[in-house]
This record gives C-alpha cells, sequence and structure tokens, in this order.
C-alpha cells in the first residue's frame, strides 16, 4: 500500500468511528424518549372515592346493612394516550389483603403474573377527562378494617385507594 492510500483508510476509519458511536448515541437517546412518550401515555386517576350502600339505595352506616360498594373515579385528560376501548380492572382487597372476586378464573396480566381482579369495565377513552363509576354487589361477609382499590389499565396500576368500613 502506498502512503497516500494508507491515509485514506485512516480518514475513513476515523469517519466510520465517529459514525458509529453518533449511531450508539443516538439509540440511547431514542430509547430513553421512547421510555418517555409510553410513560406520558399512561391513563392516570383522580379522585377515587367508595361509598357503601345499603338496600334502599343509601349509605349504609353499618357495615351490616351493605350489600353494593359503588366505586368511582375520574380518568384525567391526556392527548398522548391511545384513544379507543380500553379495559380498566379494579381490584377490592379485604383487610387480609384477600382480593373479592366472583370467579377465581377471573385474571388479567400485570407484571408477567395473573392477578384476581373483582370487576372488569370496558371504556370507550377519548383523550378527554371521563367520570366512571363501577359497582360491586356484595354476597360475601365483610368485616370491619381497611380495605383498598387498585385500578389497572394498559397493564399498569393507574390508582389506588384505602378506605374504612365499621
Amino acid at each position: 500500500l502506498t502512503q497516500e492510500q494508507k491515509i485514506i483508510i485512516d480518514e475513513v476509519t476515523q469517519k466510520y468511528n465517529v459514525a458509529s458511536k453518533r449511531i450508539s448515541t443516538l439509540s440511547q437517546e431514542k430509547k430513553s424518549l421512547d421510555e418517555k412518550v409510553t410513560l406520558a401515555a399512561q391513563l392516570d386517576v383522580t379522585n377515587i372515592w367508595v361509598e357503601p350502600k345499603n338496600k334502599r339505595d343509601r349509605t349504609a352506616k353499618r357495615i351490616k346493612d351493605i350489600v353494593r360498594l359503588d366505586i368511582g373515579f375520574t380518568l384525567v385528560k391526556n392527548i398522548t394516550a391511545k384513544t379507543g376501548e380500553k379495559t380498566v380492572y379494579i381490584r377490592i382487597a379485604k383487610p387480609d389483603n384477600d382480593v373479592l372476586v366472583k370467579n377465581p378464573s377471573d385474571t388479567f396480566e400485570y407484571e408477567n403474573r395473573n392477578l384476581n381482579y373483582s370487576i372488569k369495565k370496558y371504556i370507550e377513552y377519548d383523550g378527554e377527562e371521563q367520570q366512571v363509576v363501577v359497582y360491586w354487589n356484595v354476597e360475601e361477609f365483610l368485616y370491619a378494617g381497611n380495605y383498598r382499590v387498585d385500578i389497572f389499565a394498559d397493564g399498569v396500576l393507574i390508582g389506588s385507594r384505602n378506605f374504612e368500613l365499621k
């Protein structure tokens, strides 16, 4: 090889190394931005409430009078979230962390495992703020203590609320 060819090879090698580093940096930046977009596109809920109802559809004062739990929340406006039909899963956990379920086969996937859910609700999400109310008909013995409602959508826990039954 002549001296001129060696210089050309060195220049090309140098340019190749610079380009490779740039590609690697851009790939990392893209991955980071993808993660941020995914995070921004998640649904979020606020104003979670639980109201125990008696057989006259009034707020139950005593735990033995509860025939239904009304659970409501607000899906927050999110212009980056995908619109369309969403499946929301609600888990109602008793003080011992057992989940209230109608059928043991009612499960959904969360963090690579199947969890039981209490209520499944299909929602037509349009990116705007939306009120949602679901109902749990009490058919089991409820005892006094701290209960918890967890709300999931798109494989993500999007809200939780503790409530006490006396």
